[in-house]
């Protein structure tokens, strides 16, 4: 199964210290790619040294960026495209029509793509809807 992972699901995932490979292999019974669309590397790097951000997020950006360097096997780097500067809408267009699951917890994405999201439940839990 395929699954990219959106900014605000790093996030979170690191603020919440949810080990979220761990509890994706829990609840799914095939192999997981990840993706990571290299704009979501960007703006982790981006908000990390942001001035003005709060610590905790800065960290939660540190520490996200750690968890990705160290999923097994290492998670596929894609390049949006982008034609406009807004990664959320540059993720559902790359989407629209493949099988991919969208890791977010972003309602606004959630509500435009007919694609599996993975979220969180209950601030320790993943569950794919």
């Amino acid at each position: 199964m395929k699954i990219l992972l959106d900014t605000n699901f790093i996030i979170t995932t690191a603020k919440l210290k949810i080990d979220f490979p761990s509890l994706a292999n829990d609840i799914i019974d095939e192999d997981i790619e990840w993706i990571v669309p290299q704009e979501v590397l960007n703006e982790l790097g981006n908000l990390k040294d942001r001035p003005g951000m709060r610590i905790s997020d800065k960290e939660a950006a540190c520490i996200g960026f750690d968890l990705l360097c160290d999923i097994k096997p290492k998670p596929t780097i894609v390049d949006l495209k982008l034609k406009h500067p807004n990664i959320d809408q540059g993720i559902i267009n790359y989407l629209i029509d493949k099988p991919i699951v969208l890791a977010t917890m972003d309602k606004g994405m959630k509500r435009k793509l007919d694609n599996k999201i993975l979220t969180i439940r209950g601030k320790k839990k993943l569950e794919i809807i």
